[in-house]
């Protein structure tokens, strides 16, 4: 009994040593020391028996093997007792016990087992078969026969209108395929095996307690997600070498962050048991994790994470509709850096060879490296024919780059380097730089732009943000010239500056340097803008909004104190003699306290400021206008009194008419404003950045009419105003609205320039409202009238957004000359539209046209296609410099293909999701919509 015992746990380590063996390699997949493994017996897993009537010679495979016993007590173990001892606590009891029963009254049907897995065995290859084709008809055999095989893990999607047929997933496991849940693997206790944990089934099973082990018919092996299932598996446990064959089919499962998600079908596989090299041939794979697929007519894996393909497809198309793919010579993959290398690559549209590229660089999951980019190619402003093709440098994880080379019909190539970088202890940034030399098109000048941005939060101070940014074009018609789509927002002055900020609870703060590339421009007129027009430089200048804690110094409940600073030293050079040159600094500092009063029926705010403003003109501009240090030097002082008040009207239930059952409630807050800053003379001081707001609701509610801290203003207003808003029963704001009229008591006499007054007795009424309807439709619209209430301004949209894929846009604007109010004439209507055709065309455009002008200030019209395979999208634009409105327009048209898989996003989207409100919503669900 003791010797039985002591057999059957050495049969069990046998067993053992030979599946640990076949699985350690299985798809050459990394291994995890399991902590339990089982062989499946429902499927006729044999071992032979001592008494069995074969002898070494009816083992086809193993010419020197000797049949595995659980009662022959000569058996020799010591050939493999270290073997099978490293692999202690697989529990094979079951086969063991299965085993010891194969005696006597059983040989026949052993033998029958036998002869059936010698007949597996000895079945002939088809690829070796009599029959045999040549050898490129045999290849394309073999590629026909493992895409079809793989072909099997392309589940279709249930709509017919699907943009994609189907999605490649991991192999069902075999106790998935039941109408049932998917049972997990259990061990002989009926336990969920651990992980790590290994699960084989075969319908044969043999070891010859020496060199070979065999596992055959439906085999099958998992481990952490990881499968191989193969006709057969044989490995010799001396060279560690094994082989699977029999069309085998592995996978990974894309479980971890670095997988690839690949799903294999080979014809054979060899492979090393320390899992590190591997030898498949005729091998269709396909990536879930990219929805790719490819053939190769061999795959080396020569590394954990490196893998070399020979004679190479490769797509992201569905294998029923292959409309693009590459033909390489070579692929090297590496799933360390998530890239792929291609060698003397074709690229195919259908069968027809259209690129040729002797090295290709792309990416095999999410993971940013080095590889090409997206080309573009279009026709510019200048009638110019272009073509980009960036290229990507994954230097570091804290830094890349990104070159550009542009070719242009019409003028010399031109070179782009973008720079990024991410540093541990002094913040981020990027450089860009751009180089054409002799611009044939520019009097064979050289063209150049420069811009770095750079921000920096300290650790150990992070209320403070540092920042600094320069930018330099070569001459003023760079941006439009070379700015294709007019994407950047065209800037007349290129910002320099260099500054801290500083947020917290009660203070921010702002201190920067400041100056300006000062570009040539025009006026809507199309006369020249002047020196006298461009920005003042700050040299530097601090502002300071703060305020004091509710406790400081026994403040009294309730009562909050506030505070502004604002102070600089402000430089222009007048060089074009348009005015004498007006520099100088200015200290600005306003000081308040209110004591709001909030109650459930409404509030009341009173406040009281009091503003000190001081400026003086330094000496070039104190001799530019002959006037003395005294002369040149002002100061003003004035206090301003404010009430605020409210009061809250609300009423459960919807308002005009509307079902009863809509639910919700509305308010209603009638509200008057009253200020009064008394006048001041400020008439000769210099303003060097105050502007005057344009009339709006929420502009008439505050004490000011300015934008700035150069004058304070005399106003003596009060201001009624009245809002509504309802509340449907889900929370959502279906109506928001307010109107408010400022009723002057006394003429302003305070201006931006030569102290203009406005003698009207009312600002005009001004208005805002929200109105949403429905789920889909949103309409907004803002305005004012004149004092006689003739219109002076409305801006009005329409939004309409049937499903998550269409969206329509309808706009007006209307404003009327106001320069009390600095408000500029324009008549315009906007529109923009995205919707599809079906699901792969969609149309995209949007138009700015001044209909008082009678000119297209700015068009955009676009066709873009998806689908599994490609997206195409051709487009054109044609706008006005903003700068130099006088001139002809500018046009241009690009074309933008993206091989899906292989590259992505495009300037057409970055476009409209500028233009067009709501677009990135609408782009997110098309691009879901596979």
């Amino acid at each position: 009994m003791h010797t039985a015992h002591h057999h059957r746990s050495k049969s069990k380590a046998y067993l053992t040593a030979a599946i640990r063996y076949a699985l350690f390699g299985a798809a050459s997949l990394p291994f995890v020391m399991p902590t339990y493994a089982e062989i499946n017996t429902s499927r006729s897993l044999t071992v032979v028996g001592a008494d069995s009537d074969i002898s070494k010679e009816d083992l086809p495979y193993a010419p020197d093997a000797k049949p595995i016993t659980a009662s022959d007590p000569d058996a020799d173990l010591q050939s493999i007792d270290e073997t099978a001892n490293a692999f202690d606590g697989f529990d094979l009891e079951v086969i063991a016990q299965q085993a010891a029963e194969q005696t006597g009254d059983q040989k026949s049907q052993s033998n029958h087992e036998i002869s059936q897995l010698d007949a597996f065995a000895s079945q002939p290859d088809n690829t070796n078969s009599q029959t045999a084709k040549p050898p490129a008809e045999q290849a394309t055999l073999s590629a026909s026969r493992s895409l079809a095989k793989l072909a099997e893990n392309y589940h279709a999607k249930p709509s017919s209108d699907a943009r994609c047929q189907g999605v490649w997933m991991q192999p069902i496991h075999q106790a998935a395929r039941t109408n049932g849940p998917v049972a997990p693997r259990l061990d002989e206790n009926g336990n969920p095996l651990a992980a790590g944990s290994i699960f084989a089934q075969a319908d044969y099973g043999y070891y010859d307690a020496q060199t070979y082990a065999e596992l055959s018919g439906n085999v099958i092996v998992e481990q952490n997600g990881q499968r191989v299932m193969a006709d057969k598996l044989t490995l010799d446990t001396q060279t560690g070498q094994a082989i699977a064959s029999g069309q085998v089919q592995f996978s990974d499962g894309g479980a971890s962050d670095n997988s690839v998600g690949i799903i294999g079908v080979a014809e054979n596989l060899e492979y090393r048991t320390d899992g590190q090299t591997a030898v498949a041939q005729d091998v269709a794979f396909a990536s879930t994790t990219i929805n790719a697929h490819g053939y190769a007519s061999q795959m080396d894996k020569v590394s954990s994470s490196e893998y070399q393909l020979q004679d190479v497809m490769f797509t992201t198309c569905p294998p029923t509709e292959r409309k693009w793919y590459l033909d390489a010579d070579s692929i090297d993959i590496n799933t360390d850096t998530g890239r792929a290398i291609a060698k003397n690559t074709t690229l195919r549209i259908k069968e027809v060879p259209v690129f040729y590229l002797p090295y290709f660089n792309f990416p095999i999951d999410s993971r940013r490296s080095s590889g090409f980019l997206l080309p573009s190619a279009g026709f510019g402003t200048s009638d110019s024919f272009e073509i980009s093709a960036p290229y990507y440098l994954n230097l570091a994880p804290n830094y890349d780059a990104t070159i550009t080379p542009t070719v242009f019909t019409n003028r010399n190539p031109m070179l782009t380097g973008e720079f990024r970088y991410l540093t541990q202890d002094y913040g981020s940034g990027i450089l860009i730089a751009s180089y054409l030399p002799k611009d044939r098109q520019y009097d064979h000048e050289d063209r150049s732009q420069v811009r770095f941005d750079h921000t920096w939060q300290p650790k150990q101070f992070d209320k403070i943000t540092t920042y600094a940014q320069y930018q330099y074009v070569s001459d003023a018609s760079y941006l439009s010239d070379f700015d294709t789509l007019g994407i950047e927002s065209t800037k007349l002055n290129l910002p320099r500056r260099i500054g801290a900020s500083f947020l917290d609870e009660n203070v921010s703060a702002d201190l920067r340097f400041e100056d300006f590339q000062r570009l040539d421009g025009f006026n809507l007129d199309g006369t020249p803008i002047t020196d006298k027009d461009r920005p003042y430089a700050r040299l530097p200048q601090l502002s300071v909004n703060y305020r004091l804690p509710r406790t400081w110094m026994g403040t009294p409940s309730g009562l909050e104190l506030s505070g502004i600073h604002n102070s600089a030293y402000f430089k222009k050079s007048i060089e074009d003699n348009s005015e004498p040159e007006k520099s100088g600094g200015r200290i600005f500092n306003q000081f308040t306290a209110s004591y709001p009063l909030l109650r459930s029926w409404g509030y009341f705010t009173p406040k009281l400021s009091l503003t000190h403003l001081y400026a003086s003109y330094d000496e070039d501009s104190l001799a530019d206008q002959n006037l003395t240090k005294q002369d040149g030097s002002y100061s003003v002082f004035a206090p301003t009194v404010s009430l605020d008040a409210g009061l809250f009207f609300e009423k459960a239930g919807a308002p005009f008419g509307m079902s009863q059952n809509a639910g919700g409630y509305q308010v209603l807050t009638p509200r008057l404003h009253y200020t009064y800053t008394p006048f001041k003379d400020q008439q000769n001081i210099p303003n060097f950045e105050t502007k005057i707001a344009q009339l709006s609701y929420e502009q008439l509610l505050t004490n000011s009419w300015f934008l700035g801290h150069d004058r304070i203003q005399d106003l003596h207003a009060i201001t009624p105003a009245v809002s509504y808003r309802y509340i449907d029963q889900t929370g959502r704001t279906r109506f928001e609205g307010g109107a408010a009229e400022q009723i002057l008591l006394d003429d302003t006499r305070v201006g931006i320039d030569d102290s203009e007054n406005y003698s009207g007795r009312s600002s005009g009424l001004a208005w805002q409202a929200s109105l949403q309807p429905k789920d889909n439709l949103w309409l907004d619209a803002s305005g004012s009238f004149r004092t006689n209430y003739d219109l002076s301004s409305i801006v009005a949209q329409i939004r309409y957004q049937p499903s998550d894929r269409q969206l329509f846009n309808l706009g007006i604007v209307e404003r009327k000359e106001n320069r009390a109010f600095n408000q500029a004439a324009l008549s315009a209507y906007t529109a923009s539209a995205v919707f599809p055709i079906n699901n792969r065309w969609r149309v995209m455009g949007q138009l700015q046209y001044d209909y008082n002008l009678d000119y297209v200030m700015d068009s955009l019209v676009g066709l873009n296609y998806e689908d599994c395979c490609y997206g195409l999208s051709i487009y054109a634009r044609r706008y006005r410099d903003a700068f130099n409105p006088h001139l002809s327009p500018n046009t241009a048209v690009m074309a933008e293909v993206r091989l899906n898989g292989i590259g992505g996003g495009g300037r057409l989207n970055r476009l409209l999701s500028e233009k067009v409100m709501g677009y990135d919503q609408v782009q997110n669900a098309w691009q879901r919509d596979y």
